[in-house]
Parts: structure tokens; sequence; C-alpha cells
């Protein structure tokens, strides 16, 4: 059975479940807290000693040397409870979200009010961004006083991430008895992927007309104008068209539609199986900047743009314009993950009834399979205008080889971009693949190939 697109409200489903686990940077300051309490156990483990050997022996110089390191401890307790104690830190975080490339800047003030001197202190603002540490070790040698200091981390990865808390360490002049203590709280912050200028490759058709260009009521101004009703209370006098209302003597407004535009297909494969690569370094982390860059450029245009992906969270979309189109899509490249089960045919399947004449099909894929390839080539026969953009798994450490389905795409006649990591994204979408040397062989031995 076909799945059908939903209409805006837009289905949305979280195949991981809503817990989170804890931060593992988190659990490794929790471990290393741990590891500096050794001390106290081996001071106090030889004051045992010294004590038995001592009353055991009448050796007086073991016994003052048990109060000695008793002495010691009770002083580097009081020293280290009451410094941290007069300690107070602020830190001033960034505002609203970020993007793949931005700069992740935080201002953080250390003040020792009447405490003890410290020849060091920990500062560090526990985040679990993948390659960014926020920490720092300053130094404040007064009773009152006080250390301004900056973190500076480039943001690398989309994703949705945890920022603190922010912490901080200290201990006694011995490091008998270290100490720990949260003073901001953590918040979640969103790292959306980066925009790219990228070429007009998707070649939209905006020069339609008969049954194919699908005309559509839209609630917001366009050079289109499809009816003229009754004014009702509410309407913008903007709207009303004047030579109705001084023909009929009632105000009459005008209807717009979304015009004769085409439409632009997004369809990002999210799903496990075709993946390679980690990190920033994956096709999944490519395919989401080509796909945000390709939705905000058209978007931009005024174009509508509708999206299909299914990762650890799935999302169909009919077209639409608007800033609240491109926030749903950014959302869910933000929080979801490469760990799909829906095939990329069974995706092109879904939308498939959505797709005209006048629509324009994107897929970023690394799949290999030779299914939905006829399934584009398909679309390709009823008049969509197909771009494939095949991130090469080969160079993200895959060990499939995509070759197979670009002869199949070029023989198809659909428009077919090659990325490879490390390579300029803009420079391999301003050209399509062609046959190259492959020519030679004639376009019939290509077909029978691709078959």
């Amino acid at each position: 059975m076909r799945a059908q697109t939903l209409p805006r409200p837009y289905r949305s489903r979280n195949a991981a479940g809503s817990s989170r686990p804890v931060p593992a940077a988190v659990a490794a300051g929790l471990r290393k807290l741990a590891r500096q309490r050794r001390p106290v156990y081996a001071i106090v483990a030889m004051m045992v000693v010294l004590l038995v050997s001592g009353m055991a022996t009448g050796f007086d110089l073991a016994v003052k040397l048990n109060y000695v390191f008793g002495a010691v401890l009770v002083i580097s307790f009081v020293w280290a409870k009451w410094g941290i104690g007069r300690l107070s830190v602020h830190v001033d975080r960034p505002k609203g979200d970020l993007s793949v490339g931005d700069e992740l800047h935080e201002v953080i003030t250390v003040r020792n009010s009447g405490g003890p001197p410290r020849a060091w202190i920990e500062i560090e603002d526990i985040t679990d961004i993948p390659n960014v540490s926020l920490g720092r070790v300053v130094s404040l040698p007064g009773i009152v006083t006080f250390r301004r200091v900056e973190a500076r981390a480039k943001l690398v990865q989309r994703g949705e991430y945890t920022l603190g808390p922010l912490v901080i360490r200290s201990a006694d002049p011995f490091g008998i008895f270290p100490q720990e203590k949260s003073v901001a709280d953590a918040r979640r912050i969103r790292v959306y992927p980066r925009i790219l200028d990228l070429p007009d490759y998707v070649l939209p058709s905006t020069e339609l007309s008969g049954e194919h260009a699908r005309r559509r009521r839209s609630p917001m101004l366009s050079p289109e104008v499809s009816s003229i009703r009754e004014y009702e209370p509410g309407d913008a006098i903007s709207r009303i068209h004047w030579p109705s209302t001084a023909r009929t003597g009632q105000l009459m407004v005008k209807l717009f539609d979304r015009g004769r535009a085409g439409e632009v297909w997004i369809v990002f494969d999210q799903e496990a199986r075709v993946q390679a690569g980690a990190g920033r370094e994956s096709t999944d982390e490519y395919g989401a900047t080509i796909a945000a860059s390709t939705a905000h450029r058209y978007l931009s245009m005024q174009l509508p743009v509708g999206y299909s992906a299914h990762g650890s969270e799935s999302l169909v979309m009919a077209p639409e314009r608007g800033s609240g189109q491109r926030e749903a899509i950014f959302e869910h490249l933000v929080t979801s993950k490469p760990a799909g089960t829906h095939p990329l045919f069974n995706a092109l399947t879904d939308i498939e009834r959505e797709l005209g004449r006048n629509s324009s099909l994107v897929v970023i894929t690394a799949s290999a399979q030779p299914e939905w390839v006829d399934a584009v080539t398909s679309l390709q026969k009823r008049g969509v205008r197909a771009n494939v953009v095949l991130l090469d798994p080969a160079t993200f450490g895959g060990s499939w080889s995509i070759d197979d389905v670009r002869l199949r795409l070029l023989a198809g006649g659909a428009r077919t971009f090659i990325v490879k990591r490390g390579a300029s994204i803009q420079a391999a979408l301003s050209e399509p693949e062609t046959m190259g040397p492959r020519a030679g062989m004639g376009r019939r031995m290509l077909l029978e190939r691709a078959r």
C-alpha cells in the first residue's frame, strides 16, 4: 500500500524516544573528581599506620607525625571549603541558535570575594558539542580580585546539544581536598546546517501553463490573483480590489494563489544502511548541508518547497512558501539522525502523486540500490525534472560504489551531480555529470548495461 503525503500540519515521528543520556563530559568530570580524592585516602592510611606503630613501639616521632598529618588535613579541609564558598562565576553565553561554521564565544568572569588566594582555578562549561572544549585555568592571587576570560570554539557539526552546567574546580595548597561547584545551569542549543551559496542547479520550471500548472490558494500576497470575494471583517485594506468595488458598489477583496512557478521537492535519504563516514566528514552531514542550502535558496526565491526525509525522525511536507516551511525543514535537519529504515524507493513512491510537470525533484543520497533509480526514471517520463546529488561513499570510507547508479541516471537523462568528501559542494553542483569517455561505447550499450 502506498503511503500518502500529509499536508500541513506535517507528520513527525521520533524513533529514538524522548529520553536523553547524561553527557559524557559530565561523567568524565565526576570520574576526574573521584581520582583527585585519592590523596586523602593515602594520608588517612598513613596516619593509621603511624598511630599503630607509635603506640606499639613507643616511638614518639611517629605519634608527632600523626598529629602533623592530622593538622594538615584539618587546615586543608577548612581552606578548601572556605575558598570554594567565596568564589563566584558569571558566564555570558551566546543568545539564540547557531550554525555550522559559526564561532561559539563565551565570556566568563570569576571573582574571589574575601576567600584565600588561589594559585589555580579550573573553569569548565561542560558540553557535548563535538570537538568543542570550553575550559580555562586561571589564578586569583588576591583576597578580593577577579579574572575575566574568553572561551572560543568553532562549530563543525549540526545537531541539538547541551551547553553547561558551568563548574569550577579548586583545592587547598596541598591538593588534598579538591572541590567542585556548579554555578550555572545547562541549556539546550541548536546548531543548524551551514548555508552555502549554491548555483541554480535545480532549474525549476517557471513558465508552465495549462492543466499541469496547478493553481492553489495562498494566504500571502502573490503576483497571481485567482478571484475576488466580498469584504469580510479583518481583511487587509491592501487586498481590496478597487475596480470591482466601484463596479459592484460593495467592498471586494482579492484572493491570491501560488501562481504558476514550479515546485521544488527535496528528498534527503537518511536510511542507516547507506551512510558512510562519521561526524562532520560523513555523507549525512554533507547531505544536510546540501538540503538546507537548497531549501534556503528556493524559499528565498518565493518558490514553494516540499521536503521528505526519514531518519530517526520522519518528516513529509507538501510544498509551501514562507519562513514556517524553512523553520520546519531546518528543525528536522537538526534533530533527525541518519538511523532511518525507510528506503529511498519508498520515500519516492510516498510523494509520487504530488509530483507533476511543474515539479523539480532533488534527490540527495549515497545509495547504490537500483530500485530508486527506476523510480526517478519513471517520474521523468511523467515530466518531472529530476536532479540527483550523489554523495560518493567511497570517498567517505564506504565499501560500495555508485558507478552503476551514475550510469543508470545518465542513461535515463537525469541531471546528476557527484559530491566527494573534502571537495567544494558549490563546484560539484555547478556542472552536472556527463557520459565522458564512455560515450564512445554508444548510448545503446549504456542503456543495456543500465538495465
